[in-house]
């Protein structure tokens, strides 16, 4: 049997040219890309210029197409032989010592679209720890590192295919900890123009969390990419020190608009930030390793209700007995925006906890949160602190100098869950970036758009973060749901001992249970049965009971059906069945209750 991943291993950039569609026919037939290397879980300088290479992440900004050769000549003043040459697939020209380009003769320019892609904001470490077993191979230590890529004897890499050549021995270069040369960076930002920061270059949305980022090329289908969008990209890597904007010399294609921080912010040393050029770009729906992409609806629905189960045991003991607070819980884990009307984003599940005993167990939202974080592929934890909303950049900001997205914390990919932890709040003045920042969070609760600062404008990106507020009283920003904890007293006595019991109870087979439902009940097919008389009759039978202060409203009736579509889904249904409304409008009820009895 012909063996395609020895082909993939050994595809250079100009055999993939030749036959483009034979080789992105063996591309999408593969069983699976593992033997492709993804380069977020292998070292960088474990690989050579022009290997084949995934990288997953989320795309955090978009810059101005690229010019480039996609075809020239070249004369060689040895042997008087004229050859045809492609730069597609390249960021330096492929030329001999004796070659010369001939700008005059067959040649032909093309753009190509560039995009930052950084791996997957909030990324949990057991999601990234079984990518990295499916994904990491041990062959690639052998392979030549990046201090070997410039010791080509017999080809002369040029930049921007201009004919002239530079010295290599410019290169500031400093030794990592494996020995390997890397680009010198700085550590502080100085002058922008001529030292940047590591920071600076890598450019995440989330501080603190370890992430990579890569400069994707694209060369088709570009259009129907967006920010934010989470992708799987294969292509030829480009990772020639050469590279960096410290040492890059001017496209003779393009006009020299290009300011000197621009170019050191567009260019950034290889070593740090690697260049993709794709052959094939695949968007993502969900990013946890342990969920196929042929996922089987049925068999997903099945096991559910044992997978509920787990979950549901497992979050009333953390919820200190408080059953109903875990159904609600549970609702939210798998809730996700499943259509967008108008100003509507439906589906939306914000759920705001209140009551959490904070006197006896002072942290017991981050206690709450490093289980939760065990459950769901990405999440992120944010004390909202006078500090943090004081100096925290929420909100992307266009950089109009380095012309590029400034990242900031709630410029994430879909299914993120937030979790906002306002117990931490303690008394002090919000500054006016502390009003904004808490304007921003309130925003994405009720529309779940992240608006985006372009300095002359504003514009509002779509966005699909869970988010879960834990408070002592009502939470301060809105929400759709709110429940009052009514904790058991006998539970918080011994929650420290709960935590243990629930890891050890919570093996990794049962957690993989768990992980796996989670997101696989966020793809579920979910269909409106026809016949819901039921629900018509029960809500005409609400407006009827109703307060005639506080008549029923079609608000309340949407937030009911938001309810029993989770319901639902938790349970192993895809459609709604009467059973399971019943049971949402005694959530309701019941919910209701405690905040009519201000139990806050």
């Amino acid at each position: 049997m012909h063996d395609h991943n020895f082909d993939f291993e050994a595809v250079t950039p100009d055999m993939w040219i030749a036959n483009e569609n034979e080789w992105r026919e063996k591309l999408l037939k593969l069983p699976n890309w593992y033997q492709i290397p993804l380069i977020n879980c292998n070292a960088s300088h474990n690989f050579s210029d022009n290997n084949l290479v995934r990288f997953r992440g989320m795309i955090q900004d978009m810059h101005n197409p690229e010019f480039y050769f996609e075809q020239f000549e070249v004369y060689n003043t040895a042997t008087k032989e004229v050859k045809v040459k492609s730069g597609k697939f390249r960021d330096t020209a492929n030329v001999m010592e004796n070659e010369k380009i001939n700008y005059t003769e067959n040649y032909k320019g093309a753009q190509r679209q560039t995009i930052i892609a950084v791996s997957m904001p909030g990324l949990n470490d057991w999601a990234q720890e079984i990518e990295d077993k499916q994904n990491v191979l041990p062959h690639l230590e052998q392979q030549p590192n990046t201090s070997k890529r410039l010791s080509q004897s017999n080809i002369k890499l040029k930049r921007s295919f201009e004919d002239n050549e530079e010295d290599s021995e410019a290169m500031d270069v400093v030794e990592n900890g494996t020995g390997v040369k890397e680009m010198k960076i700085s550590d502080e930002t100085v002058d922008p123009g001529k030292v940047v920061s590591r920071e600076h270059l890598l450019n995440f949305p989330l501080p603190d969390v370890p992430s990579k980022s890569c400069i994707v090329k694209i060369y088709s289908d570009h259009d129907n990419l967006k920010l934010n969008e989470m992708i799987e990209v294969v292509g030829f890597l480009s990772v020639d020190p050469i590279l960096s904007g410290e040492f890059s010399e001017k496209n003779p294609l393009g006009p020299e608009l290009e300011t000197e921080a621009e170019t050191m912010t567009h260019h950034p040393p290889p070593s740090l930030v690697p260049r993709v050029h794709a052959v094939y770009v695949k968007k993502l729906e969900h990013c946890n390793p342990l969920v196929k992409e042929d996922m089987d609806q049925a068999a997903v629905l099945k096991e559910a209700s044992v997978a509920r189960e787990h979950l549901l045991k497992a979050l009333t003991e953390l919820l200190l007995g408080d059953q109903l607070a875990a159904e609600y819980l549970i609702c939210h884990l798998i809730a996700c925006v499943y259509l967008r009307q108008d100003t509507m984003s439906l589906g939306q599940f914000c759920l705001n906890l209140s009551n959490l005993p904070t006197d006896t167990c002072p942290h017991y939202g981050k206690q709450l949160y490093d289980i939760i974080r065990q459950f769901v592929t990405k999440s992120y934890y944010l004390p909202l602190t006078i500090e943090n909303m004081n100096t925290m950049a929420l909100l992307p900001k266009k950089d109009y100098e380095c012309n590029r997205l400034t990242s900031g914390v709630l410029q994430l990919s879909k299914h993120t869950h937030l979790i906002l932890d306002e117990t931490k709040m303690q008394q002090g003045t919000l500054d006016a970036t502390g009003v904004n920042n808490i304007a921003a969070l309130g925003n994405m609760i009720q529309n779940q758009k992240v608006e985006y600062d372009f300095k002359y404008y504003k514009m509002d990106f779509e966005s699909d973060i869970p988010v879960l507020i834990l408070s002592e009283g009502k939470s301060l920003l809105p929400s759709d749901y709110h429940v009052p904890l009514r904790p058991e007293e006998s539970s918080l006595k011994i929650f420290a001992a709960i935590v243990e019991a629930a890891s050890y109870y919570l093996k990794e087979d049962i957690m993989n249970i768990i992980r796996t439902y989670l997101t696989s009940l966020k793809l579920v097919k979910y269909t409106i049965s026809e016949d819901l008389k039921f629900v018509e009759d029960d809500f005409i039978e609400m407006r009827r009971t109703s307060d005639p202060q506080h008549p029923v409203s079609a608000d309340e009736l949407h937030r009911l059906l938001v309810l029993a579509r989770l319901v639902s889904l938790s349970r192993g249904f895809d459609t709604l069945h009467k059973d399971c409304w019943d049971v949402a409008r005694h959530m309701e009820k019941e919910r209701a209750q405690r905040l009519n009895k201000n139990t806050v």
